[in-house]
């Protein structure tokens, strides 16, 4: 692995010299950690899915559908159905929402930041962003990620990353934040795209974008591409609201049968 070299990116083709950052690159990542972890949650989460898959440039109409999603945030449990000119309709699917799994990506107000836990770590790691004590000196650390560079982005900070240690979990490679506020603007992820009829899954490239929800950074699409194949793939996160509470039986598919009568729209 290259060794965590802090290199200057320049602002544009003419040479401007970009401004200096605020600080060095771990501590910034340590900050935007930090500051993408201080928004609180809402418990409840509501929003329309709406992907759009395409094989070699060309639509893919099979794998393209808006669906409406009603998740609970603390474990990603949701009830799913399709949608269509505006009405969710047709069989009420049970999903847990996460990425680099087999089912969409979400919801939008996922921790990004969070290790994938569809490979198993190859040995425990301590938690992302820590200030451990070396005697009584405190240094900034990052436990999953390595800064291999920091600059300018235009007017953004952009990070490339690498991972200190297990890939399959510590997924992201690049983060651009507000200069300010330190909250996310950007993120390059690797995920997975899994077929269906094989079971197997090839690998993915996400790029994120972020938008502000009265204070609270959500996703507000993704762009999929596999390099070693010819798929695309576009999410794009509407209509998101935050209810005080849902339905118990939104979260326990066991009992859908005796609420089809109740089905939300």
């Amino acid at each position: 692995m290259r060794g965590p070299a802090l290199v200057l990116v320049t602002l544009t083709a003419l040479g401007v010299a970009p401004a200096p950052l605020p600080m060095s690159g771990e501590q910034i990542l340590g900050r935007a950690k930090a500051v993408f972890r201080a928004h609180a949650r809402p418990a409840y989460i509501v929003y329309v899915l709406e992907r759009r898959d395409a094989v070699n440039g060309e639509p893919d109409l099979e794998n393209s559908y808006t669906e409406k999603v009603w998740c609970r945030t603390a474990d990603g449990s949701a009830l799913a159905r399709r949608m269509w000119k505006g009405v969710a309709y047709g069989q009420l699917e049970h999903i847990i929402v996460a990425f680099d799994g087999a089912v969409d990506p979400g919801p939008p107000t996922a921790d990004v930041f969070t290790r994938s836990s569809s490979t198993p770590a190859s040995k425990p790691s301590p938690e992302a962003t820590a200030l451990p004590t070396i005697g009584t000196v405190m240094v900034q650390a990052d436990y999953d990620y390595r800064v291999v560079r920091a600059g300018r982005d235009g007017d953004s900070i952009d990070l490339l990353l690498e991972p200190r240690r297990d890939p399959a979990r510590n997924r992201i490679d690049e983060i651009w934040l507000d200069p300010s506020t330190f909250e996310l603007r950007r993120l390059r992820v690797r995920d997975h795209l899994f077929l269906g009829l094989t079971g197997g899954a090839i690998d993915d490239e996400f790029d994120l974008r972020f938008s502000d929800d009265a204070g609270l950074p959500l996703i507000e699409s993704i762009r999929g591409r596999t390099p070693s194949a010819g798929f695309e793939t576009a999410y794009r996160f509407l209509d998101v609201h935050f209810p005080e509470t849902l339905p118990a039986w939104y979260f326990e598919p066991r009992t859908y049968g005796a609420h089809a009568a109740d089905a939300p729209s």
